[in-house]
């Protein structure tokens, strides 16, 4: 499928740094999006401009803009905008108009595979404390507290972890098979790192990884794995500072994710 190129204006760079990192993503997406460059074999698709920006007025002015969907971030949008975000902008909701608008598939509870739509605290949480970058976890436990909390529904995952993470030299591990379990442990320990499966069925995963990155002291590592692929939980988890793994899980890159913790 073609991608839809996205041409912006304004932005800080760390804005513009999570938007490519999203649309690199979106690669695996049912729906790809790229930015538009001049160099660029198709015409953009959508504009999107921060009404902040010095480059504001003289985007909207360029008559080139006119047949292009309009998407404003911030106070002050025009009347024929497409859509219109708050400032700081929300990523995914920006995404996810764009799959509304965009992807064959209509189906909400296909839509973008982030489910963020059901829960309005959990998209805050998705875009990080400042809705631009991913946060930086690591160092926020000291080295010596090299305890492990692996969440899984599943007795052999567990087991199959426990053993990878013993011949990586960590053998201080907890195991929870439900979310309130995990819960439980995270309110009696600190944890270098914390692995989340995101199978868990008393609870939303996603809401057990918000509490996991509002622990104190600071989780250092958290890793999200899943059974299927799917390019929203990626951008998620990246977007919470976590690395997202697939099951089955691959041996030699969880060797070497463990080696660097």
């Amino acid at each position: 499928m073609k991608p839809i190129f996205v041409k912006y204006y304004g932005f800080s760079d760390a804005e513009r740094h999570a938007l490519h990192t999203l649309f690199r993503l979106s690669e695996s997406h049912r729906v790809v999006y790229a930015p538009w460059t001049a160099a660029s074999p198709e015409a953009p698709q959508v504009v999107l401009i921060e009404g902040d920006s010095w480059e504001a007025a003289l985007a909207l002015a360029n008559p080139l803009h006119d047949s292009l969907k309009l998407a404003w971030v911030g106070a002050g949008a025009p009347a024929m905008a497409w859509r219109v975000f708050d400032s700081p902008v929300k990523w995914s909701a920006l995404i996810e108009a764009m799959d509304e608008e965009f992807s064959p598939v209509t189906s909400t509870a296909l839509s973008l595979d982030l489910d963020l739509a059901h829960d309005a605290d959990l998209d805050v949480h998705f875009e990080g404390d400042d809705d631009t970058a991913p946060m930086a976890l690591e160092g926020a436990v000291p080295a010596a507290a090299r305890r492990v909390l692996v969440v899984d529904a599943g007795r052999d995952e567990r087991l199959y972890l426990r053993a990878k993470l013993s011949s990586a030299g960590l053998h201080e591990v907890d195991e929870a098979a439900s979310g309130a379990e995990a819960l439980e442990l995270l309110r009696g320990a600190a944890y270098q790192l914390v692995i989340v499966d995101l199978g868990l069925t008393d609870m939303d995963s996603w809401q057990l990884i918000k509490a996991v990155d509002g622990m104190r002291p600071r989780t250092a590592h958290l890793f999200v794995t899943a059974s299927m692929q799917s390019w929203g939980q990626s951008a998620r988890a990246w977007m919470s500072g976590a690395v997202y793994l697939k099951k089955p899980l691959d041996p030699e890159k969880l060797k070497i994710l463990l080696q660097n913790i």
